[in-house]
């Protein structure tokens, strides 16, 4: 079978399908973004990894060395966070074209230990090559999270209400933007977009706060598209969900960009991924409390649909008030990207 037609999804399936595993010590092993492995009765592991490749998830074009860098380690981050655990060592590989100066590799690492930096991450080790073209950057990461409070995305249920955190699509109008110089949007407008696509935030702290309450169903990082993540968590929950397009939140400077090339700003928010915001499911009792939590301590999140049973599937309501099918488009390495996009997706997240 050729790689387009069984996709970047089928492909990982495909290759786990038949993993020898010790199950000891392994509360969760493939299918989330991150495995979880019992070092003790009050903490578990969070392992997760990430790899970006040089014009598939950046263009040296556009991006600067320590971008790259930032990138790289906030990508792995994110994964952690959506667990709501917290990231603690890291290690980092290159794949390194001979043709780069040692100055360009020394920016990659001013990056990672920046973003390192900022989120309480040791770099403790890696590996170094010679690649023959492209560079390559793989991030391995270890997080903790207290024993019983890891968020998967497999515990939605008929009912629960879907939340998300931040707006959504900037990144993926950044991108465009890089990729497009002459598109003439305001200086604010360009300088945000471009910076949510080349210097992205993970959600730590929101993740570790809803991880506490106890009461959050199901979560996912927005990396490959919201469409995306939410197939993903209906898929391992054996559920459906709807959303409602019009409470899906969009920055107004996104919003500018795309109405300066005539494009509907959803489609970003939908399926650009990049984003590394956070979108949870949790039963309506909960919600106004987590909501208000989240508020007090200068968090947002915007409520944008519920799960349903599967057997309604995955939809999404039109501004004119119907529903149509949400389409599970985002990033896939294989099948090719949403126009426009590319994403970084950890490896485990597909599994």
């Amino acid at each position: 079978m050729e790689l387009p037609v069984l996709g970047e999804t089928g492909l990982i399936e495909f290759l786990t399908r038949n993993l020898n595993t010790n199950h000891a010590g392994v509360i969760k092993g493939v299918g989330d973004d991150a495995a979880v492995l019992k070092v003790s009765n009050k903490e578990w592991l969070l392992l997760t990894t990430d790899m970006l490749v040089e014009d598939v998830h950046f263009s040296l074009s556009y991006v600067s060395p320590a971008q790259i860098g930032i990138k790289a380690m906030v990508a792995s981050v994110s994964d952690i966070a959506a667990m709501g655990g917290r990231p603690v060592h890291a290690v980092v590989s290159l794949g390194v074209p001979p043709r780069l100066s040692v100055e360009v590799l020394e920016g990659v690492y001013a990056g990672l230990r920046q973003a390192a930096g900022e989120y309480g991450v040791n770099i403790v080790g890696g590996d170094t090559v010679k690649s023959p073209g492209r560079l390559i950057i793989n991030v391995a990461l270890l997080g903790s999270v207290e024993a019983g409070q890891a968020v998967y995305r497999s515990g939605a249920r008929p009912g629960d209400l879907i939340f998300v955190t931040g707006s959504l699509g900037n990144s993926a109008a950044g991108l465009y933007l890089c990729q497009n110089p002459d598109i003439n949007v305001s200086l604010e407008a360009a300088a945000f977009l471009k910076l949510a696509q080349l210097e992205p935030r993970a959600r730590v702290k929101v993740g570790r706060l809803l991880s506490k309450t106890g009461k959050i169903s199901s979560m996912d990082d927005i990396s490959d598209g919201l469409a995306s993540e939410l197939h993903e968590i209906c898929r391992a929950s054996g559920a459906g969900c709807r959303i409602r397009t019009a409470a899906v939140p969009v920055d107004r400077r996104m919003k500018e960009a795309a109405d300066t090339i005539g494009s509907d700003p959803i489609d970003w928010a939908l399926y650009g991924g990049e984003d590394f915001e956070l979108v949870f499911t949790t039963p309506p009792d909960s919600a106004v409390l987590i909501k208000k939590d989240l508020e007090e301590k200068v968090e947002k999140c915007y409520l944008i649909g519920e799960i349903v049973p599967a057997a309604e599937g995955v939809k999404m309501e039109l501004p004119q008030g119907y529903f149509v099918p949400l389409e599970a488009k985002g990033y896939d390495h294989f099948k090719g990207s949403y126009p426009g996009c590319r994403s970084t997706g950890s490896s485990w997240e597909k599994r």
